[in-house]
């Protein structure tokens, strides 16, 4: 599988950052969308430069319904868009995790490699990837926003610690924070990920 990350706060050379996240997920089989983003020009020029057609998206997942999550849904009409609690079952590689607390947020999971994608990570990150752990076993890697960025640095090392236990690699991206990134990277060496708007993953 391919991931494309198609927009985030920070940007490779040659892409346009914002302050959001999308992640375009390719398996063989089918072209996913995980979020969009904050607007439609960001998203529009990371996915042209990327090669990614739009009508070749089948579905998009949303995580939660927040503007930065949600602004670039006008630039793909034709797929078919889920928010949390929606989903149909109707891909066989993807499964959803929903959570309520302390808003509705969901995690999609590429089940044939334990990939587990998070948008903003508000009921906390290691509690969504525990909650991944006891069904789907150690994940192979999560890629997101951990919603690190107003953390302590002892807090969030004990987190990093504790998602090491869950997951054999990290790529933590939009509102982890810089101090978030560092100390993930730190914890997992080189099973961390360094992700940015541009980045191409084979995983």
């Amino acid at each position: 599988m391919k991931i494309k990350v198609l927009y985030d706060n920070e940007a490779l050379e040659g892409f346009k950052a914002g302050w959001g996240l999308s992640i375009l997920v390719e398996t063989g089989k089918e072209k996913v969308l995980f979020d969009t983003g904050a607007d439609v020009p960001t998203l529009r020029f990371n996915a042209e430069k990327l090669g990614v057609k739009k009508d070749e998206i089948k579905c998009c997942f949303i995580s939660h319904a927040h503007g930065d999550h949600t602004g670039g849904l006008a630039w793909i009409k034709s797929a078919k868009v889920f928010f949390p609690g929606e989903y149909d079952g109707s891909l066989k590689e993807f499964e959803t995790l929903v959570f309520d607390y302390p808003i509705k947020e969901q995690a999609l999971i590429y089940l044939p490699k334990k990939v587990m994608f998070v948008g903003c990570s508000h009921p906390g990150i290691v509690f969504m990837s525990r909650e991944a752990y006891k069904k789907f076993g150690k994940l192979k890697l999560v890629i997101g926003g951990f919603h690190l960025f107003d953390i302590e640095e002892d807090e969030i090392e004990a987190i990093a610690k504790e998602m090491k236990k869950l997951t054999e690699g990290i790529a933590p991206c939009h509102c982890t924070g810089s101090l978030g990134k560092q100390i993930f990277k730190r914890i997992f060496g080189k099973n961390f990920i360094e992700v940015k708007a541009g980045s191409v993953l084979t995983v």
